[in-house]
């Protein structure tokens, strides 16, 4: 303000100009924050992740793979009762850790039938149940090694 109450003139070839306000700055933030927020409420989840941690490291693969077949572990009194409530279907793989013994000793959901009551169900099967002739090196040794699973469909009947 000058002295006589008039607010200031400002010439706009001033190299001095008049201050700016923040408030549009301020409303196009509250705008996008909203924004974003409503995208991040129908985003789609990330894919869930079953891990039971190995007991030892997969071996490099120089040597024969393990072999077995797992569809045939699987019952349908293996279907989660929370998603048998809930109407939840879908397919799963896995992929698992396959100690000297054959036995699996880790599962990691590589595709997430979108549902964790039933990714959890897969590789909780798959442990308790699934056997596997064992890898070998090129000794002839049992190594721990991997394998990927066919896709596990779950789906309700009737």
């Amino acid at each position: 303000m000058l002295d006589d109450g008039r607010k200031p003139r400002f010439d706009p070839r001033s190299p001095v100009q008049q201050p700016k306000s923040a408030a549009p700055y301020f409303v196009v933030a509250v705008i996008a924050a909203v924004l974003i927020w409503g995208l991040q409420q129908n985003w789609p989840p990330a894919p869930m992740t079953h891990r039971v941690t190995p007991s030892t490291a997969p071996a490099p693969g120089n040597g024969q793979g393990p072999r077995g077949d797992v569809r045939s572990v699987f019952t349908a009194d293996d279907y989660p009762a929370v998603a048998q409530r809930n109407g939840e279907e879908g397919t799963a793989q896995a992929q698992l850790t396959v100690g000297p013994t054959g036995r699996v000793t880790g599962c990691d959901i590589i595709r997430s039938s979108g549902s964790r009551a039933l990714d959890d169900a897969t590789c909780s099967v798959l442990d308790k149940r699934a056997r596997f002739t064992p890898a070998r090196d090129s000794s002839g040794n049992a190594v721990v090694s991997t394998v990927v699973t066919p896709p596990i469909t779950w789906k309700l009947e009737g």
